[in-house]
Order: structure tokens, then sequence, then C-alpha cells
């Protein structure tokens, strides 16, 4: 498909766009589906913070230049889309673009997926959409994570069968002018020929060991995640699982795991991994509980010079808000008003070690 072309209609778009449309106006669908695909095929970590946004209605605005660009996005597609007074159609186009970067995976796709469940919270944001966007990110994040963790195969690279060399054209040249000057530019055709052949050759091999490579590194990356579990040594705290503080336990086995990933979303395991680790789904965790029961330190050295989002990283910015305001209550009322959740906000230790870990890939991967 060249890049002028535009994908095929996703079957459920018409009726998600339902939501907004008067009518069956099949060309307006049309248009508005161009420029879906338009704002996907540019999107970036400053696009997906947009979509999400706009998208989930909170508290947190997108910013007005990136909602001007991807309004632009949609007048280009259609000269009659409105750049003002549709707020309820871009929230519903800014979900579709979410839904299907996730569909189409890689990594754009993954960074959305997992942003979608970080804003989500385990549910306790429910935006208003014709879609549930928590499931597709969740059946997104598997089935990225599955195509990326599936073992190469091969055969369909390699072959016994040698590459066609085809000198027609040189024979022809030597016809044409049997002479010094016919027969140099019949060699400089077979030369062609040839490195037409075997860089067909080379390109199969070089797709078959980047294959390789990939799924290499990512045995190498769950690997090194299982050794840390088999040793249960906390490797930023110097102390066993055991040792680490009950109610911090879930963000510091979290980051550390997170550190270990090279391949967003991470493994299929990830809750396995960490409930292994020692987090328990059964007793629940207050987010600003553990926070205020981490290491000032260690606490600092997540966010550094970050400014993590509200929206889509509402732990980590709750990180920044404790480390300006002090260890205490003082800063719980201000981030909840902020994130637009409850002051007591809390979760079991496996669902908020699975959110941070998120979380944390997030910032990690966010600036590459």
């Amino acid at each position: 498909m060249s890049d002028s072309e535009t994908p095929a209609v996703h079957p459920d778009f018409p009726r998600w766009y339902a939501a907004v449309a008067l009518g069956n106006d099949e060309a307006r669908r049309t248009t508005r589906w161009a420029g879906v695909c338009a704002v996907a095929k540019g999107a970036d970590s400053h696009v997906n913070e947009a979509l999400i946004r706009l998208a989930f209605k909170g508290k947190q605005p997108a910013t007005t230049a990136q909602v001007q660009k991807i309004r632009e996005a949609f007048r280009a597609a259609d000269a009659t889309f409105d750049m003002q007074g549709n707020d309820r159609e871009l929230q519903i186009l800014a979900a579709t673009t979410l839904a299907i970067l996730m569909h189409n995976g890689g990594d754009q796709g993954a960074e959305a997926a997992l942003s979608v469940t970080t804003t989500a919270l385990a549910g306790t944001r429910k935006p208003d959409l014709p879609m549930d966007l928590a499931v597709l990110a969740e059946g997104a994040i598997a089935a990225i994570t599955e195509a990326q963790r599936k073992r190469p195969n091969l055969g369909a690279e390699l072959s016994a069968k040698a590459p066609k060399f085809d000198f027609e054209k040189s024979a022809a040249k030597v016809r044409e002018a049997f002479n010094a000057d016919g027969v140099t530019q019949a060699f400089n055709l077979c030369a062609e020929t040839v490195r037409a052949a075997l860089g067909q050759l080379a390109a199969r091999q070089a797709e078959g060991l980047r294959g390789v490579d990939t799924f290499l590194r990512v045995q190498d990356e769950e690997l090194q995640m299982l050794w840390w579990l088999i040793g249960q040594r906390s490797v930023d705290l110097n102390c066993s699982f055991e040792d680490v503080p009950p109610e911090a336990r879930a963000l510091v086995l979290a980051k550390e795991l997170a550190d270990c990933t090279q391949f967003l979303p991470g493994p299929a395991a990830m809750m396995g991994l960490l409930s292994r680790a020692g987090l328990s789904d059964r007793r629940k965790i207050g987010v600003a509980q553990a926070i205020n029961a981490a290491d000032a330190a260690w606490l600092r050295q997540l966010v550094q010079d970050k400014e993590p989002s509200p929206v889509s990283c509402p732990l980590h910015f709750g990180v920044k808000r404790q480390l300006e305001t002090g260890a205490g209550e003082a800063w719980i009322a201000g981030w909840a008003a902020a994130c637009g959740v409850a002051a007591d906000l809390g979760f079991s230790a496996l669902t908020l070690g699975n959110l941070f870990y998120r979380e944390r890939l997030l910032l990690l991967f966010g600036d590459e």
C-alpha cells in the first residue's frame, strides 16, 4: 500500500461515529476515516497524550497547539470539518484514533495501549464513549506481546533456491554492437543483474537475522527478569523483597521490572511475575500511602527532571507532588484534584504494581 492510500475502514467505525453523526452520511464517514488515519500515521508521544486527554475528557485538557494540530488533520481530509464547537465529535474521533493505533500494533500501538490503561486507572476513570478503550487496550497489549515474542520462522526467509540471473539484456547488447563499447555495456548490465539478484538474497537473509536478533533480545529480557525473581532481592534497595517496606513494595518491584524491560509493552506474564515477587491481589493499598512509604531519595530518582502527566501517569505525578511538598498529607488533596480521583484512591498491591510498571515504561520509552 502506498503512503497516499487510506486503509480500509475499520468495521466498527460506522457504529462508533454514529454516536455523533446525523443520518447515514457515508461521504462524511469516509472523510472522517481519512482524518483518523492521517492523525494515526503522524502520531508520537505528544500526539498520543493529546488524544488521551481528548478521549477521556478529564480536568486536564490537551494543549491548544496539539488540539489545533489534530483538528487541522481532519480539516485537511474534509474542508467542512468544524474547527470549533464540535468537542463531542472530536472526542469520539480521538478515541477512534487511539483504537486504530492499538489495532495497528507496533511501538506506537503499544504506547497508546499502555497510556489508555494507565489513564483508565483500573476502571477509576470511565469516559463516555461508544467503545470500551480499556478493554481494547488490554486486548492490544496481549496481541502485540504475542506477536513480538513469536519464534521467527527462518524457513520462510531462507531458501535453497538460487536467485534468478537474467542476462538477456546483456546478450542483446552484445548482439546489437559486438565491439569494445558494446561488450563494456554488456558487462555493466551483467553487474546490475548480479547486484539485484544478490541484493534480494541479502535482504531475505537480513530479515531472517533481524527476526532472530529481536527474538534473542526478548529472551534475554525475560531471562533477566527470571534471575531477578529467583534472587528475591531488590536491586535499588539492596535488600530482600521481604525487607522492602510493605506499603512501598509494589512501586519498588514494578520499577525494577521496568528497568529490565527492553520491548513495549513488556512480557505477557507481568502479572505473574509481580505475583510471584510477593504482591497480593487481596489487600488494598492507598496510592498516597504507598508513595509516602517510599524513601525520598528513591522517589527522586524516579522523576528527576521529568514532568509526569496527571492524566496518563497519575502515580508518578503523585510522586512529583509529594517530593515538592514533602511526605505527609499536605500534597494529597492537590494531587487528587489535579488527577480527578479520590484522595483515598487505592488498589490491591498487584494492580498498583502493574499500573506503576506501565507508567514507568511510558516515561522510560517516551523520551526515545
